[in-house]
């Protein structure tokens, strides 16, 4: 099957899931009582709209560009090893999304964690914990807010391109893979949106009177990253900081050390905002900390 088939594919499967979980958790009452508000459907416009039409274009010319200075030679090389068979580019697939998860998780970790004493580490930490913020605010001042599928996306801008996964993603289409780089990153996407999602079937199977099912979702819950295990992600709590991965949560129990299972839902979501990002969605979508003395006293303070 060519590549763009299969690219179109994914495109429509990755549309429909979307579609169908945003459906699906509004007629679950998901979206009333605070849960989500005109600010978090504004954000997730903004979030898609920058990063379909501005970020991706310019990360995979930036990238481009970038790797054809550095490795000339190997511009499209690989591209062969993808018609060997079926088995070859199973483990390529495979090997993408777990180096992938790697550096997602890595650069994740670095990003939730206390500042480091290093001054240069301190100030590349600064920018990316105010690119990762916007994803982690939702809902109102009253605590009520929850996530849901439309949360996979709400992102401000430079994270995706600050991400060293998505660099190794562009790096393999640079060398002609481009059949791994389709099936990896729309497996780990149609992953990613699900876990965003409100589903219950893991709290269900962890919870369920047969030992051997529970036990076993239990341990699946070590390999796998499911619904609730990033639902506590999102927390305000102390398991904000736990379950740094999207997908594969064997590095969040065997590396990070930060592998959290539960069987509840967390009793309050995000984290808490300023005023000015009370006020604005403009400003939790631009603002960064290093901006601010290049910005006016008056745009700071209660920024509306």
């Amino acid at each position: 099957m060519e590549s763009s088939s299969i690219n179109e594919q994914f495109t429509y499967i990755t549309l429909a899931l979307f579609g169908f979980y945003i459906v699906y958790e509004g007629l679950r009452g998901r979206y009333r009582g605070g849960r989500k508000t005109a600010k978090d459907w504004q954000l997730f416009g903004m979030s898609l709209a920058w990063l379909q039409f501005v970020e991706r274009p310019m990360l995979v010319v930036c990238s481009y560009f970038t790797y054809r200075l550095l490795f000339p030679q190997l511009e499209g090389n690989y591209g062969w090893l993808q018609d060997i068979s079926v088995a070859t580019l199973v483990g390529l697939v495979l090997g993408f999304m777990l180096i992938d998860e790697f550096l997602h998780g890595a650069i994740h970790s670095f990003a939730h964690a206390r500042r480091p004493a290093n001054k240069l580490l301190a100030s590349i930490q600064r920018w990316y914990k105010g690119a990762h913020r916007l994803h982690h605010l939702n809902g109102g001042p009253d605590g009520k807010g929850q996530i849901g599928a439309t949360q996979t996306i709400v992102v401000s801008w430079g994270w995706p391109f600050s991400l060293p996964n998505y660099w190794f993603g562009t790096f393999c289409l640079y060398l002609g893979l481009w059949e791994v780089w389709i099936w990896g990153t729309s497996l780990k996407s149609l992953w990613g949106i699900h876990n965003h999602s409100n589903l219950t079937y893991d709290m269900t199977l962890l919870k369920h009177p047969n030992p051997w099912i529970s036990k076993t979702m239990y341990a699946l819950c070590h390999v796998l990253v499911f619904p609730n295990q990033h639902h506590h992600h999102h927390s305000r709590s102390n398991n904000s900081g736990r379950n740094m991965q999207n997908f594969i949560a064997l590095y969040d129990w065997l590396l990070w050390k930060k592998l959290v299972i539960s069987t509840e839902r967390p009793a309050t979501y995000g984290w808490r905002k300023t005023d000015a990002e009370e006020g604005s969605a403009w400003y939790r979508f631009f603002h960064r900390p290093f901006m601010d003395k290049f910005l006016p006293r008056g745009m700071l303070n209660g920024r509306r």
